[in-house]
């Protein structure tokens, strides 16, 4: 992998394959680079995604790609549903689109998630997640 061992990420701005930005490095470890996005949100996105880190970090693939299929558990480990698209505002990541079992669209913004690796790890549990959708 091209950033293992590697310093100075910090502060370098991640985007997908398509160019799509999930943030700027805020930290970084063995596993994980963490993600500052926005004022409130960091999120640990595992090495595994990284194809590059030049001046830029850039990740293997288009976001939808690489997440598509993530199974998604709330705070307390609960399975909630298998991530199926994102969305993007203005070439920024937005959020994760999640089918949870009984079919229902979720859509998950990346402040709520704490992780990204093996599988989708949110920040908050199920009853927050299914608080904040819209009313349809």
């Amino acid at each position: 992998m091209p950033i293992r061992g590697a310093h100075g990420l910090i502060g370098k701005q991640v985007i997908d394959a398509e160019g799509v930005e999930l943030g700027y490095v805020s930290s970084e470890d063995e596993r994980f680079l963490t993600i500052a996005e926005g004022p409130v949100g960091h999120l640990r996105l595992g090495r595994r995604f990284v194809a590059d880190a030049g001046e830029r970090i850039v990740l293997r693939g288009p976001s939808r790609d690489l997440f598509s299929a993530l199974n998604v558990i709330d705070t307390s480990g609960e399975f909630i549903g298998i991530v199926r698209d994102t969305m993007e505002t203005e070439d920024v990541l937005d959020s994760l689109i999640v089918e949870d079992e009984g079919g229902q669209m979720l859509d998950v913004l990346l402040e709520d998630i704490r992780a990204i690796d093996e599988w989708v790890e949110l920040d908050i549990g199920s009853e927050q997640l299914y608080e904040k959708q819209p009313a349809s």
